[in-house]
Parts: structure tokens; C-alpha cells; sequence
């Protein structure tokens, strides 16, 4: 029971947190090499002529441009600095309408460029701003420009770096101010079909910019592990701990097991001694001693995979557990499903631990039929 919800527990972290960090930047980004993104200096092809052969790609599910530029949120007294983040008319909001909290997503225009702006709930608390108010963003360049915006929804996806400096805009708006033309951008964040194929993926791509311009890129291809080590280093130390747990439990119940095998040859004692007088070998009096364990060994991992399942479900369904996002990203225990591991997971134990009960057959190769037999 143990080991699986730590399965479950362990698995539904990583689920949570790739899916909120691949939400905001797609799992490969195409960008300048050596730069920050948020710069504004070095811009690359919004349509680049190997754009079309990374969209046939069987593992791509979606592309998409976006835009950086830095800037300043006041408030009164209170000065923030963030990142506003430029999207168009082809950004797949579904991770977003996911953690909208309040308020609404931006509607593009055609040809002028939207005023409306996303913030976190995190940010907007810290400026005192709600859906609806107007929103005063200074820029430094040469002169210092500021730009009215209107907050039209908050979003809340529990990333502390992200939610307290990213605000997201029109692209065309970032572009104006980063004095781009319409084909240029920071990158393109690509996101993928199965996230488990994403370092061949990013190979692959990369591939296809090379040979679409002749080995002389400019560009590289970034992995959202990259872009966010200290969550995926996190997640690689939840994966120990739970490796931890499972080398733990399953030496805990082997070596019960063995205590268990042990009281009940104590118990029969007598009965291994005739079965020895008879002419009985020592190999066939361990099976039946095994036999009978694999059967408590069996009902108890049924049992407690099935306990595990429930208590899970439990979990999954009504969220009864809460944490902290400030330290967990996320605001409950998060559970994954995975039969798959569930099953190999039931099957390894049932054989670690009659390997387990192996150790007892000294016992009976010691038993003297003719103590034994004297014992009433």
C-alpha cells in the first residue's frame, strides 16, 4: 500500500509540474543561442522556411510564436519588475483557461494590437490590482515610455518564478516596443505529443533546422528541462526518495515474511519430523511451506493494492490533503494513475520476497526426525 501511493503520489508531482511548466513555454522552445530570451536584442524568424517540416513531425502537436520584453509595474509606492510575454491568435489557451482564477483570457484584434494584459493572482495581490483596472507599465530604454494596459483575467498555475514576474500580451504590442517588424520574435515554443520522446524529439528538430539552412543556423533548440533545472532537479530528488521508500518497504516485508515462514515451522516442527522419517525430502517440505506463504504473500498485496487504489482515489477526487504551492507548486496531493507500475510493482514484490523466504529452508534441512518425533 505504501510503495503504490508513493507511486501514485511521486508520478502525480511530475505530472502537475511538467504540465504547468511545458503551459507556459511548450517542452522545446527554438531560440538565439547564448541569449537570454527576454532580450530584445536578437530576435529570430517568425516564419522560418523549416517551420513547416517541425509541424509534420509526428511527435509535435503544436507551435506557436512569442515575444519577450521587460518592463516595470507600479502601483502607488509598490514597483515590480516583470516580463510580459507577447502571444497571438494562434496560442493554444488551454493551459491557461485550465488556471484562470478570475476574469477572462485576451481577444485579439485584427490588425491593431490589444491593450488587455494577464497577470498571476500572485502579482496582481502584491499591485493591488483586479480584473477590470487599468495597468501602468514603464519601459527603459534610451527615454523611459510607459504604456496604459487593462488587466482582463488573473491566472494562478502555483510557479512562484513565474506568477510573480510574468504578464502575458498581444505580440504585436511587444514587438512595437522591442521595434520589430511583424516576422520577428524572441522564439517558437513547440509542444509535443508525448512528452517521454523529448530529447530524441529535440534532436530531431534540430535536424531539420540544420539542414534547412545548410548548417549555418542561428538558432538552437531549447528543452524545458533547461529552462526550468530547479523543478526537474527537484522531481529527479522525488524520484529517489521514492526508490527510498520502495527498498525500504519491500526489506520491511520480506524480512516479516521470513519471521512469519519461521513461527510457523516452529509450530510444525513435529509434523516436518515425520514428514522426514517418511522418507520425505527437504526440497518438497519447503514447498509446502512456501506454498502456504506465497498465499499470505498474495492475499497481502491484493489487499493493499486494493486499499491503495481506494485510499488514492479518495485523494484524487475530493482533494482532502492540501499543501503549501509556495513549497510544493502545487495546493493538494497530486495523484497519477499508472497501472502499468502497479503491476510490475506487485509482481517484483511477490518475487523479491519469495526469494526472500528461500532463507528459512535451512531451518529444515537441520530438523532431526528422531528429536522431533520425542516432542509432544
Amino acid at each position: 500500500m505504501v510503495m503504490i501511493l508513493a507511486i501514485f503520489i511521486s508520478d502525480g508531482f511530475k505530472m502537475e509540474i511538467k504540465e504547468k511548466a511545458a503551459g507556459f513555454s511548450g517542452e522545446l522552445i527554438i531560440n538565439t543561442p547564448g541569449f537570454e530570451m527576454n532580450s530584445n536584442q536578437y530576435p529570430v524568424e517568425r516564419e522560418p522556411k523549416y517551420l513547416e517540416s517541425i509541424k509534420d513531425h509526428q511527435n509535435v502537436k503544436h507551435v506557436q510564436p512569442f515575444a519577450y520584453r521587460s518592463g516595470l509595474l507600479k502601483n502607488g509606492e509598490i514597483i515590480q519588475g516583470v516580463v510580459l510575454k507577447g502571444i497571438d491568435s494562434s496560442y493554444d489557451w488551454s493551459f491557461f483557461n485550465s488556471v484562470l482564477s478570475d476574469g477572462r483570457v485576451i481577444e485579439f484584434k485584427d490588425s491593431l494590437s490589444s491593450k488587455e494584459i494577464l497577470m498571476s493572482t500572485r502579482l496582481a495581490a502584491m499591485l493591488g490590482y483586479k480584473p477590470g483596472d487599468k495597468v501602468e507599465m514603464y519601459f527603459v530604454d534610451k527615454t523611459i515610455r510607459v504604456k496604459l494596459y487593462k488587466l482582463v483575467g488573473l491566472f494562478d498555475a502555483q510557479l512562484e518564478d513565474v506568477d510573480k514576474s510574468l504578464v502575458i500580451c498581444d505580440l504585436k504590442e511587444v514587438q512595437r516596443l522591442n521595434y520589430w517588424d511583424e516576422n520577428q520574435v524572441s522564439g517558437i515554443e513547440i509542444f509535443l505529443n508525448d512528452y517521454k520522446k523529448i530529447d530524441e524529439t529535440a534532436v530531431q528538430v534540430e535536424d531539420l533546422i540544420f539542414k534547412a539552412d545548410n548548417n549555418e543556423s542561428t538558432v538552437i533548440v531549447t528543452k524545458i528541462t533547461d529552462l526550468f533545472p530547479h523543478l526537474f532537479d527537484w522531481l529527479k530528488l522525488l524520484d529517489f526518495n521514492v526508490l527510498v521508500v520502495l527498498v525500504l518497504m519491500l526489506a520491511v516485508a520480506g524480512f516479516n515474511m521470513v519471521s512469519g515462514l519461521l513461527i510457523m515451522l516452529f509450530e510444525k516442527i513435529s509434523t516436518i519430523g515425520l514428514f522426514k522419517s517418511l522418507g520425505m525430502r527437504n526440497s518438497d517440505i519447503h514447498k509446502i511451506f512456501l506454498y502456504r506463504a506465497a498465499s499470505i504473500v498474495v492475499k497481502g498485496i491484493l489487499s493493499g493494492t486494493a486499499i491503495a487504489f481506494i485510499l488514492a482515489f479518495v485523494q484524487w477526487k475530493f482533494k482532502l490533503i492540501t499543501l503549501d504551492p509556495a513549497n510544493y507548486f502545487v495546493k493538494f496531493v497530486p495523484i497519477d494513475f499508472n497501472f502499468y507500475k502497479v503491476a510490475i510493482l506487485d509482481l517484483s514484490s511477490f518475487i523479491v520476497i519469495m526469494l526472500i523466504l528461500l532463507i528459512p529452508s535451512v531451518f529444515i534441512s537441520n530438523v532431526s526426525p528422531e528429536k522431533t518425533l520425542r516432542v509432544k
